[in-house]
């Protein structure tokens, strides 16, 4: 019964997130209030309560669980670089971009941060938070191309910071790009891109 009663809860949760997905890429994040989650879930605004404080806390949860698998893959990477850290961090830089490019939860998730997110005060937090996440993110990738300088892999002249500030606005600046327009291919363009770009990193 135990079991059974938290599988339930993970259900709903489950539906509100979903629920509250659909409703900031259509509706905006201002529009969307607790009432029309709770509606659309087909829920009450209790059980919104019972898993979520607040609209920001829903939001959250919402870009977490689609982006998080991205900042997996990193943080596996970071924590052990291999053998050749400039091949493996190539590899996953095309990884994220087909992921980007194939899977609908996080094209939507993109698509609500991208295209003017209009939320307000309540979500400065969270997107202080954000902030810091990013700059994480460019330190784990320059210590990968510390670990690349230390075998060779790079010119001595590039440092490992600038590359990495590189590497964050070659991936970043590409999703942004294909999530607004979506005029190309990214899936099938993901491996010959990042190729070129980490060709030109190589090279200096």
């Amino acid at each position: 019964m135990v079991r059974r009663t938290k599988e339930q809860a993970e259900a709903t949760r489950e539906q509100l997130l979903d629920a509250a997905e659909a409703l900031f890429c259509n509706t905006g994040v201002a529009s969307t209030t607790l009432d029309l989650i709770a509606r659309a879930a087909g829920v009450t605004r209790g059980a919104v309560y019972w898993h979520f404080k607040n609209k920001a806390e829903i939001f959250e949860a919402v870009c977490d669980r689609a982006t998080s698998p991205m900042g997996t893959m990193l943080d596996t990477l970071a924590n052990d670089p291999g053998d050749d850290p400039l091949g493996a961090l190539e590899r996953q830089a095309g990884d994220i971009l087909i992921l980007v490019a194939t899977d609908a939860r996080i094209r939507s998730v993109l698509e609500i941060l991208f295209r003017g997110f209009d939320g307000g005060p309540e979500f400065a937090e969270y997107l202080a938070r954000e902030e810091q996440n990013k700059r994480q993110c460019r330190c784990q990738i320059q210590s990968i191309l510390e670990v690349a300088v230390a075998r060779n892999q790079l010119p001595p002249h590039v440092k490992p910071a600038d590359a990495a500030v590189a590497v964050t606005a070659f991936v970043g600046g590409l999703m942004h790009d294909w999530v607004i327009d979506q005029d190309y291919d990214l899936a099938n363009m993901a491996r010959w891109l990042t190729k070129i770009f980490f060709n030109g990193l190589r090279h200096g």
